[in-house]
């Protein structure tokens, strides 16, 4: 029976820790205001620590803005001491919504259970409201949000000397309420305000003092710049970011964004001297598009006997090395021929191809190299840096901005439309890019108008275009691979030489099932695609359904925890 005596009273205690109550027994807070209109705050919290809510220690909120004006504009605090029980405490501040929250408390250390004494000392810059009759203080004296009861609060104000007052209100309750459970005394100097009723949870205490004039200076001109700029200081930053940036950017196009000169486009019959179709089509599209270069390349390396190619279904090509051919390759195309031939035979498609992988990355380093700084200037450091710069400003803007409005919402999208424009015009060609895309471009005009400007009626000599044959046909078809012209130069050959079209059958190319040069010519095309793409690395797409999945897969993701 005494066992269990025991055990009930001990039950019984734990139950009464467990519900017993944390409160702050007085909220005290002095506040002296200075001859410029600063306040220094002192609030003195007793408060008794039973290990619920309070382990380590309190943090106390203040907000972050205030309303003068019209104008949403922000606290300045700086924050002068911090103590417990008359002893220095360790603090940290941080923000949290409209909250600048003073968090006291050492991490490793819990607090007993009993009464503590806490001592914040802080200064906020003007805070006096001027009106035309009267100064004023109106201040929140123990905010509205506390998650304890306060059981009693006070407030003692004192002004510099010859302060007169002229009018003194409190206000108490819940957020909004005008109760008026408070008391007013004279204490010397000092005005004392103290409730006379506890504040429940989320229950505050406002006083309002106003005194006569001449006692307290009026806004200095540093205080004016500074509520100016905490007023207007976000639309400055980003109207001087637009202006500023805008002027680098149009200064950066003038001096290296302008195209040169360029000719009049007009047919060309013979494709760019010294330019491979891979070259050609870098050129002309400014970098690679899909992998028409690849396989514009290997068909050329077919129809000059380096390669037999041969389409065995949608998705895969088998390429031999051939040793027939004895016309020059080009730097890129020799390079290909070496790094994916050398070794013998190779199957593409179905699977991942390590060595063709390597070989085609070979191929596109050298093609970029040959091809790319000396016909096209991207110019993107001046893009970037115009893009950091925006960055920074609009960065800057949002830190200095109390309340964000529509003109700040439209002043940052024209940024970033502007930035957005100069990133378009800024690329250019090289006089010699301008004058070799131009050529391109009349070979790829003819080679896709051939059939409306009917030129196989020209006679040789004559100074018009050639007349079409197989053996030219089959020269400037990798030209229209490369430039993606293909099928309109294809469909001409097939309609002015349907006997040769019919009867052709390429010695570097396989038909397979396919019934005519043209559909085997654009069904090769898309398996080269094909087995192409599936010969490169793939990315991964996993699915966590039917227990595939695993921690830490799939979209999304973050944590979380507490203090």
């Amino acid at each position: 029976m005494l066992r269990v005596a025991l055990l009930f009273i001990a039950a019984v205690s734990l139950g009464l820790t467990a519900m017993a109550e944390e409160v702050i027994n007085r909220f005290d807070v002095a506040i002296a205001v200075e001859q410029d209109g600063d306040i220094v705050v002192t609030e003195t919290i007793n408060v008794t620590v039973e290990g619920n809510q309070i382990r380590r220690g309190i943090f106390r909120d203040l907000p972050r803005y205030f309303t003068q004006d019209g104008d949403r504009l922000r606290y300045d605090y700086d924050v002068l001491s911090v103590q417990r029980d008359g002893q220095s405490e360790p603090y940290e501040t941080t923000t949290d919504g409209n909250a600048w929250r003073i968090r006291i408390g050492d991490p490793d250390r819990q607090l007993s259970r009993e009464p503590h004494v806490y001592a914040i000392r802080y200064r906020v810059k003007n805070q006096i409201r001027y009106f035309d009759e009267f100064d004023e203080l109106y201040w929140n004296v123990t905010g509205s949000y506390w998650a304890f009861p306060i059981l009693t609060a006070t407030a003692r104000v004192t002004f510099p000397d010859g302060a007169q007052m002229v009018e003194q209100n409190g206000y108490t309750g819940g957020q909004g309420a005008r109760g008026s459970a408070y008391r007013f005394r004279r204490e010397g100097d000092a005005f004392a305000f103290e409730t006379t009723e506890p504040l429940g949870r989320e229950e505050g205490f406002t006083i309002s003092l106003a005194i006569e004039k001449g006692v307290i200076d009026p806004p200095s001109a540093a205080d004016k710049s500074a509520l100016w700029w905490q007023r207007y200081g976000a639309v400055v930053i980003l109207l001087v970011s637009l202006g500023g940036v805008f002027y680098f950017l149009y200064r950066s196009w003038r001096l290296v964004g302008v195209d040169p000169p360029k000719g009049p486009v007009f047919a060309r019959y013979e494709a760019p001297e010294g330019y491979s179709p891979a070259a050609a089509h870098h050129i002309y599209h400014r970098g690679f598009h899909d992998h028409d270069a690849l396989i514009a390349t290997l068909v050329n390396l077919g129809i000059k006997g380096r390669v037999e190619i041969y389409a065995k279904d949608k998705k895969k090509i088998a390429l031999t090395p051939k040793s027939e051919g004895t016309a020059p390759l080009a730097s890129e195309e020799a390079l290909l021929e070496r790094k994916l031939l050398s070794g013998g035979p190779v199957m593409l498609g179905g699977k991942y191809n390590s060595a063709f992988t390597k070989a085609y990355m070979s191929f596109r380093k050298r093609v970029s190299r040959r091809f790319g700084s000396d016909y096209f200037k991207w110019n993107v450091g001046y893009t970037i840096f115009a893009v950091a710069l925006s960055g920074a400003a609009i960065v800057w803007a949002i830190l200095q901005a109390t309340g964000w409005t529509p003109l700040l919402t439209g002043l940052v999208l024209a940024i970033v439309v502007m930035n957005g424009v100069f990133m378009y015009l800024m690329p250019a060609p090289t006089p010699k890019g301008q004058d070799v895309r131009t050529e391109i471009e009349g070979f790829k005009l003819y080679m896709e108008k051939a059939e409306k400007l009917q030129l196989n009626v020209a006679d040789v000599g004559s100074g018009q275009p050639p007349p079409m044959t197989t053996e030219r046909y089959e020269k400037f078809l990798p030209y229209a691979i490369a430039l993606g012209v293909e099928k309109p130069w294809t469909k001409y050959f097939e309609k002015v030489l349907p006997e040769e079209a019919a009867s052709y059958h390429p010695a570097w190319g396989h038909m397979g099932r396919y019934g005519s040069y043209s559909s085997f010519n654009r069904a090769m095309v898309a398996s080269m695609s094909s087995a192409v793409t599936s010969a490169m690395p793939q990315s991964s797409s996993s699915s966590g359904s039917g227990g595939g999945g695993f921690s830490g897969g799939g979209g999304g993701g973050g944590g979380g925890g507490g203090w």
